[in-house]
């Protein structure tokens, strides 16, 4: 594996944790991940960015000291102005085989969130897997910027409409710049792929403006200091990933495998807040699944070649 991180002896070795058979391939999965971690605290922490573990990271902190058995990914969560910030640094902290990912460094992937990737793995979703997208596919972490959401639910429902179009015009012209989803019709294929050829630039070009529309429509509150957060990638569409700003304000550092996260002092509320009775669990119920990983090729190799990852697989 191509890590700087010092494992802990047997790290690696296959092991059951809460009734659940983690296998040695989840280990490297999870072992590349956490360099991936300590290298992002690196740069936050020389730079003094702050930030917060997300969702089933939080989750996994609180509740095993770490990965969630049946996770396979970190999440973390910062501020918009911090995420701004991270953004305008990590090209010039981050060096090969980290890869800095957004809109912005790697034009074409869409994701209204950053990733922080391995250029020598490979972390393929499914509807990637036909090989058509070549953007870094490395194995990744993902970091989601934190907007103010307005306090009147009407004016709630009116910008979430708003920018759930705007999205889903960004989204609908990024599947054609970029061929996502070609698992329909050989027909559609074969429209999708004439169309690509000839109009790429064009609607490359306009999915990038609205994608920049998008960010807009995100930061629209952030001079208010409302009572409610979200990820705003998603949150116009979910209003179950708003969170209570008065959690976000005070953090702890909590053990994360044999490294440290920052979550909330509240996490109680946080919790229950996103995950309900957090205390309970469903084995297996944190898997993304359909997840194509290889920690020792790297992810230009699937691209070349994405009949292996059936074969592989």
């Amino acid at each position: 594996m191509h890590i700087k991180l010092q494992l802990p002896k047997g790290f690696l070795d296959a092991e059951k944790r809460c009734g659940y058979q983690v296998t040695a391939d989840m280990k490297k999965v999870w072992a590349v991940e956490l360099d991936l971690l300590y290298e992002f605290q690196r740069v936050a922490n020389k730079h003094n960015i702050k930030y917060i573990a997300n969702g089933g990271t939080m989750l996994g902190a609180v509740r095993h000291k770490g990965f969630i058995p049946w996770d396979d990914d970190i999440d973390i969560m910062m501020m918009r102005d911090e995420y701004d910030r991270l953004c305008q640094i990590a090209p010039k902290e981050f060096e090969h085989p980290y890869f800095f990912q957004t809109e912005y460094t790697e034009p074409g992937s869409f994701r209204c969130h950053a990733q922080l990737r391995n250029s020598e793995t490979t972390a393929i979703i499914k509807s990637e897997q036909n090989g058509s997208c070549t953007f870094n596919q490395g194995i990744f972490i993902d970091i989601f910027p934190l907007d103010a959401v307005p306090d009147e639910e009407a004016e709630w429902q009116k910008e979430s409409k708003k920018a759930q179009k705007i999205y889903e015009r960004m989204y609908h012209l990024s599947n054609l710049s970029s061929l996502y989803q070609t698992d329909k019709s050989a027909q559609h294929h074969i429209l999708k792929k004439l169309l690509h050829q000839i109009g790429n630039p064009i609607f490359g070009a306009l999915a990038h403006y609205y994608f920049q529309k998008y960010e807009i429509e995100c930061k629209k509150y952030n001079h208010i200091q409302t009572k409610k957060i979200s990820l705003y990638c998603w949150g116009y569409k979910y209003k179950k990933l708003h969170r209570d700003r008065a959690d976000h304000l005070e953090t702890i550092l909590m053990d994360f495998e044999f490294l440290k996260v920052p979550i909330c002092k509240n996490y109680d509320h946080a919790l229950t807040q996103v995950f309900g009775d957090w205390h309970k669990y469903v084995i297996g119920g944190s898997l993304h699944g359909e997840t194509f990983f290889d920690t020792e090729k790297s992810y230009t190799y699937y691209i070349k070649n994405p009949h292996m990852i059936n074969a592989k697989a």
